[in-house]
């Protein structure tokens, strides 16, 4: 999820909480809802050292235990300690990287065990209907009056079923077709973006698992090894490759003047977006003079 919506379902803890007398438990569920994307901060350091730190560190699982107590020790140096505070950000810090874990991009949500990121695939990090579920949250108890004990458990019910639905649905998606990832879309709950490869080729398709119906089938043949080696010259096409599961090489092109060496992230295409294109110039000589990537 973004952090827009993760700052959502965090107010939905805390609307609940509070509803029950616990205003500093849903407060803290509130913080630790928000307080794994705040590594936004990375980005100080550069574009490229934030993506590769991106849901990592802050994203642990085995860390978040410390993160709560950190968080609740300015308030317990003015009034004392509050189980109810650290419990509710301790809640908030895992609700987030569980539901992070269902996403597409992967987080290093056993940090510093392992570096490996882990996605289930479920939903894609904008989702409307998740959207719809949350925003009927607060519909229900500020228009129509719904007691918000109430509703958040019939909230937190049904985001947990419909995610299930999703991860049961991609799962089957992906064994139907024998593909290598089924990214699902942010507006269709039964469109995925399919990415294989196989033989030597690449294939990419949009699939809509309602109508069965495949489309916007695209096939193109992997580069030459000589031409990787070239690309993996390039720290910022090393970097990308780490960090994007369907980075591949689309165009080759050579002049006069050296070569141009374009890659894009086939597994990610929701909105349309650039996310993950690299560009890499080389002249004649093979020297890298020029590399670029949409981060």
């Amino acid at each position: 999820m973004d952090i827009v919506h993760h700052a959502f379902i965090g107010g939905a803890g805390m609307v609940a909480l509070g509803v029950q007398g616990q205003e500093l438990a849903g407060l803290g569920f509130l913080a630790g809802s928000v307080f794994p994307d705040l590594d936004v901060v990375f980005m100080a350091a550069g574009k490229r050292f934030y993506l590769k730190r991106h849901q990592g560190p802050t994203h642990s699982l085995p860390l978040a235990p410390v993160y709560a107590a950190l968080l609740a020790v300015v308030p317990a140096l003015h009034a004392g300690f509050d189980w109810g505070l650290y419990l509710g950000i301790l809640g908030g810090l895992c609700v987030h990287v569980l539901l992070d874990y269902h996403n597409t991009f992967g987080i290093q949500m056993m940090w510093p065990i392992t570096r490996r990121r882990f996605c289930l695939d479920a939903v894609f990090f904008i989702d409307a209907v998740a959207w719809a579920l949350t925003l009927g949250f607060f519909a229900l108890v500020y228009l129509g009056g719904a007691a918000p004990g109430k509703a958040a458990l019939g909230y937190a019910a049904l985001f947990a079923v419909y995610v299930g639905a999703k991860l049961v649905l991609q799962r089957h998606v992906k064994k139907r077709l024998g593909v290598d990832i089924a990214i699902p879309s942010a507006l269709n709950p039964f469109g995925f973006f399919l990415y294989t490869r196989r033989n030597g080729r690449i294939e990419t398709a949009i699939y809509n698992a309602l109508t069965g119906r495949t489309s916007r089938t695209r096939t193109m043949e992997e580069v030459a090894p000589e031409v990787i080696e070239l690309a993996r010259s390039s720290a910022i096409f090393r970097d990308m490759h780490s960090i994007l599961r369907g980075l591949q090489v689309t165009r080759v092109e050579k002049d006069l003047a050296g070569t141009l060496v374009v890659a894009e992230d086939m597994a990610i295409r929701n909105f349309g977006g650039k996310f993950g294109r690299t560009e890499l110039r080389f002249d004649t000589n093979g020297r890298l003079i020029h590399e670029m990537a949409r981060i």
